[in-house]
């Protein structure tokens, strides 16, 4: 390997004259396809095997739970519209960071940055290889119940297995996203089908008076809504590896529709499907409904649903990985963070230091590992970030009034940024006005720790003791080496 020398490294007046260093940038190598699938792969994860069940539990109702699974497509959809906007305005990798520092500023960028791929996103990673572990043990042990520690050191392996993936090419990362999403929409499919078939047999009784019991408070529904989004989130994906795909004006909003709708389907269908075998107290105590749904409808075959699912969480494990290291990339690019994290292999252009750290932040969440409460503390986060993400759009959009339409660029109406906006500031307000829970204020607290450490590292440029050694030992052990700054 060339020796690099940092950019952040002092450098005397003779280093200026000669050494001119040599910088790399992404490759670009994913088409529209891999794009959809890279929206599918990371919205169709854990979500719809675990959410169910919470989304049921929370609206009361099987019609009620229906109806939130289909108002959540549609309020998706919502947001994708802005985010396919954004993408085809801005096609820099790092989706709501290059967003929000274009449009609003350093200050909500960095605090977007430090909160969601940091804290939010490695929480995800956090839950979704706890399920690949819990249907992993499920499949191989049977009725025999593993103990936490065990489950534990899968879910673990299986986040290790997934930094040396990310870590050794890009292109493996982007074929396994394309097989694990084929293979779970497929399964989807499936159940889909199969739902259609029993109904057509008359196996309707579950859907009788379907509204009784439905919830009569708003903070039911908003965590209904919040278990909904959970199966929902990942389209943004798209724009965190913006640089990576071919022609990013046109096929990042054509792959965040094309995503957005065809899970919405898929997910509407695919609950239909398991309220016809399954009745609404079964549905509530069930740990694998999609498991349990092929017992009672396909016992032969059963074992293959674990299998599935097992592929699914590994699919949108592998899109989180490869989406929040291209963020921590973005933000190292733009100053926001250690130069070292933008560095990129010579070999495979991976940002190598950035996958290293989501997967060891990933391993630290494992310790406390709770389900249900990283949910509600990931889903808190992502929120604030998307009402940050529309308020960029509206800013765009002043800025650009008097400027002439470019017919090229995709472009939604004005009324889709403002009604994403205040969905998202119910949707955080909610919770602690009806019933605050101790997550969402551990997400406050993040945040306000944020601030505190933007203040004397990114405003004040203070580097910490040694910084210049330690960036040239990880070049030289990881044979990395700097890019071109960001616009």
């Amino acid at each position: 390997m060339d020796k690099v020398k940092s950019k952040s490294q002092p450098m005397n007046q003779s280093d200026n004259e000669s050494v001119i260093i040599d910088v790399a940038k992404p490759k670009v190598h994913i088409s529209l396809f891999g794009a959809v699938t890279f929206g599918m792969g990371s919205m169709i994860g854990s979500g719809i095997f675990i959410s169910p069940a919470g989304t049921l539990h929370n609206s009361g109702s099987i019609g009620m739970s229906l109806i939130m699974w289909t108002f959540c497509g549609l309020l998706s959809l919502l947001f994708a519209l802005v985010y396919g906007e954004l993408g085809s305005l801005l096609p820099h990798s790092g989706g709501d960071f290059s967003y929000i520092n274009k449009s609003l500023g350093r200050v909500p960028a960095f605090l977007v940055v430090w909160t969601v791929p940091l804290f939010s996103n490695t929480a995800s990673l956090a839950v979704l290889s706890l399920v690949f572990a819990n249907y992993l043990l499920a499949f191989l042990f049977q009725s025999c119940t593993p103990s936490i520690a065990m489950t534990k050191l899968v879910a673990a392996t299986m986040v290790l297995t997934l930094g040396v993936t990310n870590t050794w090419s890009a292109k493996l990362g982007a074929y396994t996203q394309i097989v694990c999403t084929v293979v779970k929409v497929t399964a989807l499919l499936l159940i889909s089908l199969g739902g259609i078939v029993f109904l057509c047999q008359g196996k309707v009784h579950n859907f009788d008076n379907s509204f009784q019991g439905s919830a009569t408070d708003v903070t039911s529904y908003t965590l209904a809504i919040y278990n909904c989004m959970f199966a929902y989130g990942g389209f943004s994906r798209i724009g965190e590896i913006a640089e990576e795909i071919h022609n990013p004006q046109r096929n990042i909003y054509k792959a965040v529709l094309i995503s957005v709708i065809s899970v919405t389907f898929i997910y509407v269908m695919t609950n239909i499907s398991f309220f016809t075998l399954l009745p609404k107290a079964s549905f509530l105590t069930s740990s694998a409904v999609a498991y349990d749904w092929a017992l009672d409808g396909f016992k032969p075959v059963a074992f293959l649903v674990p299998l599935c699912v097992i592929v699914s969480v590994y699919g949108a494990s592998n899109s989180n990985s490869f989406g929040s290291s291209r963020i921590l990339f973005s933000a190292a690019r733009a100053g926001h963070f250690p130069e070292v994290m933008s560095f990129l292999n010579v070999n495979s252009s991976v940002p190598v230091i950035s996958v290293m750290i989501i997967h060891g932040i990933a391993l630290v969440l494992l310790i406390p590992g709770n389900i249900g409460t990283l949910i509600n503390f990931l889903n808190f986060l992502i929120f604030i970030m998307m009402m940050l993400t529309s308020i960029s759009l509206l800013n765009i959009r002043y800025e650009q009034r008097n400027e002439p339409k470019d017919g090229d660029k995709f472009r939604s109406p004005i009324i889709v940024p403002i009604l994403s906006t205040l969905f998202c500031i119910f949707l955080i307000v909610t919770p602690f006005v009806s019933s605050p829970q101790v997550e969402f204020l551990y997400g406050i607290a993040i945040v306000a720790v944020g601030f505190f450490i933007y203040i004397p590292f990114v405003h004040f440029e203070l580097k910490v003791p040694g910084i210049d050694t330690v960036t040239m030992i990880f070049q030289l052990i990881c044979n990395i080496r700097p890019v071109e700054k960001s616009l």
